[in-house]
């Protein structure tokens, strides 16, 4: 039922009011009489009614200043002044703060009638508007995630203007600050053994979403979906720089684990003031170059990028590994990759350390062990071969 509270000093106005109307025709309760404005506000806050019909002036918290308040603890009530001031400045503040309607005594029963009507059919209509607002936001709750996928592959592909792009990054409460972008897609023409002949293309890549999406279950606001280019695209804000390294080498591993087949696999760090197509076109420049490359190279890559951080790992490993001879292998790298074997894992080695170097934690000898080499002497003089300055003088950038 709609409730109704009825504040008054004057006992006879009252009982008019409470006998002037048939209120089972609106389906409204009377539940509660004032006679004062303390006592009134302190009802409506323990009672909640939908209508008030206040007087203005009232002991101890007259009308006005009742209504003041009424805004801030009951924002949604319908508030009916009825008053004998016939004033023109007490009616301006009356509607200057919101009331529904403002009546004179004596009350004219046809005119109550008309206002009674009039707010109950407004009560009607907010029910309903809440009632779809509810309806919105549950529906909007159940697809959040399909909504921050639209948004990201709308941003990436450059579809977004600059105002929208911040207002969904504010409505989808996104925090894009140091976010990890990770693309994956099958091998589907490389396969060891006979396992991967017997998997559907589409399972493939519905595997290896569950996949990553599995690896990335402890991070909250990470979203991963399948692009337009059949790739698995993840978005992971705040990972750490452990996960960041593994998550390429578990992801294959996986994969290969189950289906026999392996990924390529590409990774950026993102920031907001970078071009998000622009980034988003090099990762799938790089997906699309590691998909020309022949398949021993690819898994002979895979490998090195899977291992690199051992000490003991050499080209008869890998060329045992993916099943060819090790002069062999070497010979394809230099076509491939234009790279020896050595000059390949030492690139991986230094491009990862860069990574684990843009963490303040480790040191400068922890991330020469993480990346494979015994001694930080050895490793400095691998870094400076390939970035032309010395780990220290590269680090500075950070500071």
């Amino acid at each position: 039922m709609i409730k109704l509270l009825i504040a008054d000093d004057e006992p006879k106005i009252l009982r008019g009011l409470k006998k002037s109307l048939d209120w089972e025709e609106w389906n409204i309760d009377i539940v509660g009489e004032a006679e004062d404005g303390e006592m009134a506000l302190e009802m409506a806050i323990q009672l909640q009614p939908d209508i008030l019909f206040l007087d203005i002036n009232m002991p101890f918290l007259n009308g006005l200043k009742l209504i003041e308040k009424l805004n801030i603890e009951l924002p949604s009530a319908v508030v009916i002044v009825i008053s004998g001031y016939d004033e023109f400045s007490y009616a301006q503040e009356a509607i200057r703060l919101g009331i529904f309607q403002y009546l004179l005594k004596p009350v004219n029963t046809e005119e109550l009638r008309k206002t009674v009507t009039a707010a109950v059919q407004l009560l009607e209509e907010r029910k309903k508007e809440n009632h779809y607002i509810s309806w919105i936001n549950e529906k909007l709750d159940k697809n959040s995630h399909l909504i921050q996928q639209t948004f990201l592959s709308h941003w990436m592909k450059g579809k977004l203007t600059e105002n929208e792009i911040q207002e969904h990054v504010a409505y989808l409460n996104m925090n894009l600050h140091d976010t990890w972008i990770f693309a994956a897609k099958p091998m589907i023409k490389v396969a060891e053994g006979k396992k991967a002949e017997t998997w559907d293309q589409n399972l493939l890549y519905y595997t290896l979403q569950n996949f990553m999406e599995e690896l990335l279950s402890n991070c909250e606001s990470m979203v991963v979906f399948n692009d337009d280019y059949k790739q698995i695209i993840a978005f992971v804000p705040c990972f750490s720089t452990d996960q960041i390294h593994s998550l390429g080498p578990q992801l294959d591993e996986m994969f290969e684990r189950h289906t026999g087949k392996n990924i390529f696999f590409a990774k950026r760090a993102f920031k907001l003031n970078q071009n998000m197509p622009e980034l988003y076109q090099d990762i799938c420049e790089e997906i699309s170059s590691q998909s020309k490359i022949v398949p021993v190279v690819l898994l002979a890559k895979k490998y090195i990028e899977r291992n690199y951080y051992r000490q003991d790992l050499t080209l008869l490993e890998v060329a045992e590994e993916v099943r060819v001879s090790p002069t062999y292998l070497s010979r394809l790298l230099k076509e491939e990759l234009g790279s020896s074997f050595i000059d390949y894992l030492t690139r991986v080695r230094i491009e990862n350390a860069i990574e684990y170097m843009g963490n303040p934690v480790y040191k400068m000898y922890e991330v020469a062990e993480k990346v494979g080499y015994s001694t930080q002497h050895y490793f400095s003089t691998a870094f400076k071969k390939v970035i032309g300055v010395s780990p220290s003088a590269y680090a500075k950038r950070w500071e």
